[in-house]
Order: structure tokens, then sequence, then C-alpha cells
């Protein structure tokens, strides 16, 4: 069996004395897309912060090809291929697009910069046509697209992405969640956090619920989608109730 490209077992993280991340243990598959669901508060940024490197681990263990990613710094996490794309997208507002995405490739040969920047700009036309324009001018969408063209230019292994589809209108939401299908058969692993469940379930190939800091279910996507559970927690007409817990009992012990 092939080494996967991130693996975490039994990761906690804490803030003080709150624990937002109790037990979580995933594993993500090169070249899929893997989501972790769940209603807001469940730890999933946190999750994503301590694999990172941005927060501290409480407990547990992360590897990365193979490798254990303690004591590791972000920059060299970035270097390794593993990139995050935060919530809040923290783009360089009066700086333009172009410079943005040239921040990106920092730790790059400028050559190798050059043909990731052509790369971003066939998946995000729209970057290429505002690419002077500061980025603080540019809509919810465009916001999203320059923060994943600026992660992309650092050529990752893995893409971690925090809740892309937050805040956009529905047709943008449709259009990021195809672009993110498109990066996984160009050969990148994805690694989804989000709250719409219905997109990211479409979208990936493996998904975990995460509910008040652990796994609460997990499974292909495909299955996980006409859950009965999932459907009544996240996938109803009115949104379901996204508070309403999955027992514990039900997680599944098959791996992506």
């Amino acid at each position: 069996m092939s080494t996967p490209l991130l693996s975490a077992q039994t990761v906690a993280v804490s803030y003080g004395k709150i624990e937002a991340v109790l037990d979580v243990s995933l594993v993500i598959p090169k070249g899929r897309i893997i989501t972790v669901i769940g209603a807001n508060g469940a730890g999933k940024s946190s999750l994503l912060g301590s694999l990172m490197g941005i927060l501290p681990l409480a407990g547990g263990s992360a590897t990365f090809e193979g490798e254990p990613l303690d004591r590791v710094p972000v920059e060299q996490r970035v270097a390794r291929g593993l990139c995050l794309v935060p919530e809040k997208r923290e783009l360089f507002v009066t700086m333009s697009v172009a410079e943005n995405l040239e921040l990106g490739a920092y730790h790059r040969p400028r050559s190798e910069a050059k043909s990731s920047l052509e790369m971003v700009y066939d998946l995000f036309p729209r970057l290429l046509e505002r690419r002077k324009q500061a980025a603080g001018t540019l809509s919810g969408g465009e916001r999203q697209m320059l923060a994943m063209g600026r992660a992309l230019m650092a050529k990752p292994k893995l893409l971690m992405l925090d809740e892309p589809s937050l805040g956009l209108a529905p047709r943008i939401v449709k259009e990021i969640f195809g672009l993110i299908g498109r990066l996984r058969d160009s050969g990148v692993s994805i690694l989804l956090v989000e709250q719409n469940a219905r997109g990211a379930l479409r979208t990936a190939d493996y998904a975990y619920v995460m509910e008040t800091g652990q796994v609460t279910l997990q499974g292909p996507a495909a299955d996980l989608a006409q859950d009965p559970r999932v459907i009544e927690s996240y996938l109803g007409i009115s949104g379901g109730d996204s508070s309403c817990s999955l027992p514990s009992s039900s997680v599944g012990a098959t791996n992506p």
C-alpha cells in the first residue's frame, strides 16, 4: 500500500483550557479530494491550523509524505508542498493581483514561478484581466480565486482550503467547486474544509464529519451524501439542525 500524502493520528488542539480538537485521525491519499464537513465551531479550522503548523498540537502527530511534521516550521512545510488557503484569505489588499501572486512563489526560482503564473492565469482568467488592480478592489469571488492562485504559486502537493465558498453567491460557489475538481485532475491533492456539505460531498472523493472536535462519521463522499444522518443534519431543505450530533459509534473503519 502506498504511503499517504498526509496522515494525522489522534490530533488534539487546545486554546488554553478550551479543547477545540479532541482526537482526530485522517488520511489524505495522493491525487484525491478529502473533505471535512461540520457545523461552525466543530474544530475544522483548528485542525487545518495544526496541520499547517500555525497552531501547536496538544496531542497526537502528523506526517507528510511519510516524514514527521513535528517541529517543522510553517515555511518549511510550504517548501515541502503543504499550503493553506485560510478562511479570511489574508490578501495584501493594497498590492496588485500580480504582486499578491508573486508573493506565493517567494521561495521558488523565478523561472519556475513564471510557469506557475501562467498556469494560475489559465485557471483563473479573471485574475489575468485584473492583474494590475489592487486586491482590495476585487469581488468576494475574485478574492477567493486570488487566495487560491497565490497558494498554487507555491506549487503545492497538498492544498488545504478553509471554507472557500463562505460568503459567495451560489453561481460563484459552483465555479469554485468546479475549479477544485480541476485542481485534483491536475495532480494537486485537496483537503477541503466546508460548512457547505452539499457542495463538498459532490466534489470530494472521501469525507469526514466533525462535531465538537471529533470525527463522528467517515466514508466515501457519495455514500455519506445518501446517509440519512448526514441528510438530516446537513442536507435538509432548510439546512437541517447543524447542532444535531452523530453518534460516535458510527465512525467508519474504511480509509480513503
